[in-house]
This record gives structure tokens, C-alpha cells and sequence, in this order.
């Protein structure tokens, strides 16, 4: 090893070492749609493209407790990276532009992987 770090666990077995697979959170930050908006929102972040950054939208409360689960506090946002940015949907971004839109704030995390 030239470089880097090992950590060792209590039973002397190797845990993390330089060849390891690590994910650095990058971005985060509240989204949440906005009546009479667009079904997306475009947040710039500077250096990101798709082949090394990833990123996920979940939920910051509880989902409500809707047997028909027919409530806009229960539709996960989609988020889709692309270079210099994220594009988050306020739902499915395949849908017809009338759709239904989520209506719950949700923590955007971008992430850089090794």
C-alpha cells in the first residue's frame, strides 16, 4: 500500500481498506412542490455528471395512512442526474403532464462513489 487507510474491527478482521467501495453524500436538501410550479425542478450543482454521482429523494415524514393509497403525501419524487445537475419529478416523469403530483417535502441526496 502506497497510500490510504485500513481500519481494522475488533476481532482484528480488515474492514475498510483503500480498495473499498465508499459513498460521499455531496448535496442535500429539502425539494418540495409548489402549487401552480412545474412538475420538476432543476438544481444546479456544479461537477456532477451521471457516470460518477447518483441520487435519491426520501421522505422526511410520515406517509399518511391511506387504505385506497390515493393521497398526494404518499407519491415518491423521482430525481435524475445529469451533467452540472439534478432534475427532481414531483412524481413519475413518464406520466402525462396533468398528472398527479407529490405533495410531501422529501431530502434530496446526491452522492459521489468511488
Amino acid at each position: 500500500m502506497s497510500f490510504g487507510m485500513r481500519i481494522w474491527g475488533p476481532t482484528g478482521k480488515l474492514e475498510l481498506d483503500e480498495n473499498s467501495f465508499t459513498v460521499r453524500i455531496i448535496y442535500s436538501g429539502v425539494v418540495a412542490f409548489i402549487t401552480g410550479g412545474n412538475r420538476y425542478i432543476n438544481i444546479s450543482i456544479p461537477g456532477i455528471t451521471p457516470a460518477t454521482h447518483s441520487a435519491i429523494c426520501i421522505p422526511i415524514g410520515a406517509y399518511p395512512q391511506d387504505p385506497n393509497a390515493q393521497n398526494n403525501y404518499a407519491i415518491q419524487y423521482e430525481p435524475s442526474v445529469y451533467n452540472g445537475g439534478v432534475t427532481v419529478w414531483f412524481g413519475n416523469r413518464s406520466a402525462p403532464f396533468d398528472a398527479i403530483n407529490g405533495l410531501g417535502p422529501q431530502r434530496l441526496l446526491v452522492m459521489k462513489d468511488r
